[in-house]
């Protein structure tokens, strides 16, 4: 059998995901035939007229066809990378998205080198933005929720996989109704998308967890609770954090009472208005 190159493989895969279509056909390929071959795909792309065995091409095709039924890279591969972290992932919670990164960016210059911060994460999910953050500040306080037991179980799993499972505590709580304490940051990427749009969401969307996603009738729901109870939970000068959905930053900075809260709305990468930041008087 004449066995195809590494590079050969990429530029056919490369093709048939420009059909369905895809935002990043060549890296998804790249990180799906990673996946298959039980490398890097640094690894792959540094060695890519290497031949692929017959054994190892039946598998790769087997997760292109995955993602041609639109179903999200990370869950294919079972895991991703996250501010250097590299987490399980799959269908109990969403894919992290570099957004997210983005806001842990956020939230990390908040506090100096060396800090150690008491760290509230709400709909923590697979438990990125806790373990991210306990990983910049080891000897901080780190309390991550989750109303889905099944989140939970997959934020624990990677609390082992990374060796932080004493760093993070992890609580089964609807927002706030379990918690205890204060904190100088409560950090959340919420569901805000309204629920009238989740039909129209492209396939690989729809793979994911409709309750981290329904953000109730305008996408707010959760948000608005969020708000509401924050500054009971929040040390003096404390800092709330939210992802937000396009188009929402106006409707969720007048949630916000002028006289206790200071703060704005910063960009992500694509300059879409995407996160909140409130600081308390």
């Amino acid at each position: 059998m004449n066995l195809l190159s590494r590079a050969a493989l990429l530029d056919r895969a490369e093709h048939v995901l420009k059909q369905v279509p895809t935002q990043q056909p060549r890296a998804e390929a790249e990180f799906l035939l990673a996946a298959a071959l039980g490398l890097t795909r640094t690894r792959v792309l540094a060695f890519s007229n290497e031949k692929v065995s017959e054994a190892e091409e039946k598998k790769f095709w087997s997760f292109v066809e995955q993602k041609k039924r639109g179903r999200p890279v990370a869950y294919i591969t079972g895991e991703t990378d996250f501010c250097g972290l590299t987490l399980h992932c799959d269908e109990r919670a969403l894919a992290p998205r570099p957004e997210t990164e983005e806001l842990v960016q956020y939230c990390m210059r908040l506090f100096d080198r060396g800090a150690h911060p008491s760290v509230l994460d709400l709909c923590t999910g697979s438990g990125c933005i806790a373990l991210a953050m306990a990983a910049k500040f080891s000897r901080g306080r780190m309390v991550a929720v989750d109303v889905s037991e099944k989140a939970l179980q997959l934020a624990a799993e990677n609390a082992r996989l990374t060796k932080m499972q004493q760093c993070v505590q992890f609580l089964q709580s609807d927002l706030f109704e379990n918690v205890a304490g204060t904190f100088d940051l409560i950090v959340s990427n919420p569901p805000y998308i309204p629920a009238g749009e989740l039909e129209g969401l492209s396939a690989e969307v729809q793979c994911e967890p409709s309750l981290a996603l329904d953000g109730g009738a305008d996408g707010l729901d959760i948000i608005r609770r969020i708000v509401f109870a924050a500054a009971d939970y929040l040390n003096p000068h404390g800092t709330l954090a939210l992802e937000i959905g396009a188009g929402q930053a106006s409707a969720v900075c007048a949630m916000f009472d002028a006289a206790r809260w200071e703060g704005g709305v910063k960009k992500d990468f694509a300059g879409v208005d995407r996160f909140v930041f409130a600081r308390l008087r």
